[in-house]
């Protein structure tokens, strides 16, 4: 039986940029060369794809370019694009591809961007569809279908950069009387807690809306919770398309909260599966979790991110490009359901394999 060629797509102009190759890295390092044949291809940060063998390639060990290292700083804001409209075809001038595993983070890779791109050149891939990926990136439209869907979401304003800028004195007495101090101010559409605030006193409101926009608008100030942080990661069975909701994460970040450098720095969180709740709350935060999922349409794995607060289960945003970092949440669960990472990836490949359309004879 011949080999299934998968192409890993990483990088991107993302903010999540380093996450995302780090991702890719995994995904390629545990990929069963006896069953694939795999092709990596790094999207700079500028557009463009880079492809094995080229003069700005990814080099014959696979490794991200220079372009790539991790950062020494935090993440910066969304980079311009040029764009790079014969990427796919170089792509596939390598020979057919069968399935791509996306491995990007953020904007252009996880908003449903690279997802239409793929659809329209006809090629299968993993994870969500264009519809769900966009409205999970979305942290404002998830919540409102979430709330019409009855499923529970942090009071919350969101705040355009107009009002952010020219009624601070009103936010500030807005957020007073609804949301109350400390309160939370994040990005709208960005992962990894980049630019992610607690802001614990009237004063530190507007510099938090500052960073918040860099990366867009509107920025979200919710209600600060105080409650046990879990995760529930979510793959569904390749043949029938069921979501399976995996153990439950504990996240005891040993920062103020679970921050970018709390995430993906070794040591800095501690993650205890599975999470220390009572049976009947733990089973409704996997109901929660896999509800969430199918309102946003979603497939083949999603992390879903959640507050437990008393017996109340609270949902932040749901993933539809978890980490496959060596610190990741997603691989961790499954591991604590008895699949190993190799098998993790099988099953999410062979979930995007099942949806392939069967060429006209």
């Amino acid at each position: 039986m011949s080999r299934v060629r998968v192409a890993v797509l990483m990088g991107g102009p993302s903010p999540e940029r380093e996450v995302s190759l780090r991702t890719g890295q995994q995904i390629m390092q545990a990929l069963d060369p006896g069953r694939y044949d795999v092709l990596p291809v790094e999207v700079r940060r500028d557009g463009r794809w880079v492809l094995p063998g080229g003069a700005t390639s990814l080099g014959s060990g696979n490794a991200p370019s220079a372009d790539s290292a991790p950062p020494t700083d935090p993440p910066g804001a969304l980079a311009p694009v040029r764009g790079d409209a014969l990427g796919i075809d170089r792509v596939m001038g390598q020979g057919p591809i069968d399935v791509v595993f996306i491995a990007m983070h953020g904007p252009y890779g996880e908003d449903g961007t690279v997802q239409g791109l793929l659809e329209l050149a006809g090629i299968p891939y993993t994870g969500s569809g264009v519809l769900a990926s966009a409205l999970a990136m979305d942290k404002l439209r998830s919540r409102q279908l979430f709330g019409f869907n009855d499923i529970p979401v942090p009071a919350y304003l969101a705040v355009g950069r107009d009002r952010g800028t020219a009624d601070r004195a009103g936010l500030v007495g807005e957020v007073a009387t609804t949301l109350g101090y400390p309160c939370v101010v994040k990005p709208n559409a960005l992962g990894s807690s980049i630019a992610v605030t607690i802001v614990r006193d009237p004063g530190m409101l507007a510099p938090a809306l500052d960073l918040a926009f860099r990366y867009g608008e509107p920025a979200l100030i919710e209600e600060f919770i105080q409650g046990t942080e879990i995760t529930c990661g979510i793959v569904e069975d390749p043949t029938s398309g069921r979501p399976q909701a995996l153990p439950l994460i504990e996240i005891v970040p040993r920062r103020e909260f679970f921050d970018y450098e709390a995430k993906y720095t070794p040591g800095a969180s501690e993650e205890i599966c599975p999470a220390r709740l009572p049976p009947e709350v733990a089973r409704r935060a996997q109901d929660v979790a896999v509800r969430a999922h199918q309102v946003l349409g979603c497939r083949d794995m999603s992390r879903v991110d959640m507050f437990v607060r008393g017996d109340q289960v609270i949902v932040l945003e749901v993933n539809t490009i978890p980490g496959m970092t060596g610190v990741s949440l997603l691989p961790q669960a499954a591991r604590a359901a008895g699949t190993e990472f190799p098998a993790l990836l099988d099953r999410i490949v062979s979930c995007a394999l099942a949806r392939r359309t069967p060429k006209p004879a």
